[in-house]
């Protein structure tokens, strides 16, 4: 992966469709190659964000907009909020968009993928490319999501809106080997956008979602369709999945339909004891489990109601689907544009550490009345982890709460 080069690839209608959403982010001033802030301010918009496995660290995303002009990158920060290392750049514009980071805990590594030359790449834990990882021509679309498959072969499952990896006709989701080549192909659909591990229940299957029939689908080892699961055929476009602790194959589905989430069971019938009755107004894009032994889980999305109480883009459920009200995230996230930007292509990135800490992203300045810049991290009530602030240095100078300051 060359991170300076440029591929214009549109292989098919929906990676057309996917560029035209990342034509969106540019013209709202996300990422591009625009001019850059005509004074000393910046935007950051983060669109990953991947705990470090035995460390506080994690690893993120950046769009940003400079005084000197937009700037895409990858970064490693400490628990402060202060780079752990400098950022990694890609080259400028709607081309370089990156929409998934993983960490490999084998390697040590961190995979990247998104809507770039090759679709993905693989940097060492300093922060180098490993080019032990080769993928050749790569993908032909975007890569949107990465799974590590954690069975110890160090494989990752990639799903997005490609038809084709190393010249070789796939579906929108492979799994791809240490060395980057292909183990094997999964004939599914295209345009996924999430993909979840089917735990012990299900050795070596994935749950897939996204755009195109089947928009959720669980899939063996040997990358057949499993026709064991069979959810309903109104589920759909599907943006997350997450498997349900314990559940024995059950999964927790989000996306944009009528009430935008669903807890199936391991056959992909709807459990009732998830009770969400209206459910959320609009669309869910992330789903993530608390870290303690709860089996609640956060959502994050578009939505401003959950069961026609606010909701603001971001809550906490509980097992039997109620919100949790000790978590209160006020009045949310917001930007210029309005309240909760978490739409498809305007970047949203929600993770959990192992310490419970929980870090939001996307293109937001202000969360619940406080002047934030793309990224936070949320006490277990909900409100705003002060000790944490976003610096990220980038072409002589450094980013923080929307100021530039040269060095």
């Amino acid at each position: 992966m060359k991170l300076f080069d440029k591929k214009l690839f549109r292989g098919s209608l929906l990676s057309l469709v996917y560029a035209l959403g990342v034509f969106f982010i540019v013209a709202s001033g996300g990422s591009g190659s625009g001019s850059g802030s005509t004074d000393n301010s910046c935007r950051l918009v983060i669109s990953a964000v991947a705990p470090v496995v035995g460390s506080d660290d994690i690893w993120i995303s950046v769009l940003s907009e400079l005084p000197a002009g937009d700037f895409n990158s990858v970064v490693r920060l400490k628990r402060d909020g202060s780079e752990a290392l400098s950022p990694i750049p890609l080259d400028r514009g709607s081309d370089n968009v990156i929409r998934a980071i993983a960490v490999d805990a084998l390697s040590k590594g961190v995979y990247v993928g998104g809507d770039f030359s090759e679709g993905i790449f693989r940097l060492n834990e300093d922060g180098s490319l490993d080019n032990a990882f080769a993928v050749g021509s790569g993908f032909n679309g975007p890569v949107s999501t990465i799974v590590p498959v954690a069975d110890g072969s160090g494989n990752i499952y990639v799903g997005g809106f490609f038809s084709q990896y190393q010249g070789v006709d796939v579906g929108g989701l492979v799994r791809l080997t240490p060395a980057g080549s292909l183990d094997a192909k999964f004939a599914g659909s295209q345009a996924i956008q999430a993909v979840a591990r089917a735990g012990s229940t299900y050795p070596g299957s994935v749950y897939s979602g996204g755009y195109v029939f089947p928009r959720l689908a669980r899939w063996s080892s040997t990358a057949f369709k499993d026709s064991d699961f069979t959810p309903s055929g109104g589920i759909g476009p599907v943006f997350s999945i997450a498997l349900v602790a314990g559940g024995f194959g059950a999964v927790y589905a989000g996306g944009d339909f009528s009430p935008g989430i669903y807890r199936l069971s391991n056959t992909g019938r709807t459990d009732n004891a998830f009770a969400v009755g209206s459910g959320f107004n609009d669309s869910v894009r992330k789903i993530v489990h608390t870290a303690d032994s709860s089996g609640d889980i956060y959502a994050l999305g578009e939505f401003t109601t959950y069961q026609d109480s606010a909701a603001n883009g971001l809550v906490r459920l509980n097992p039997d689907g109620s919100p949790e009200v000790n978590f209160f995230p006020g009045t949310g996230f917001n930007n210029a544009d309005g309240p909760v930007p978490f739409s498809e292509f305007a970047s949203s990135a929600l993770a959990a550490d192992a310490s419970g800490d929980l870090f939001v992203g996307g293109d937001f300045t202000d969360y619940d009345g406080t002047t934030v810049d793309g990224l936070v991290r949320l006490n277990d009530d909900g409100s705003l982890d002060s000790d944490f602030a976003a610096r990220i240095s980038s072409e002589g100078g450094t980013c923080t709460e929307g100021i530039f300051k040269a060095s």
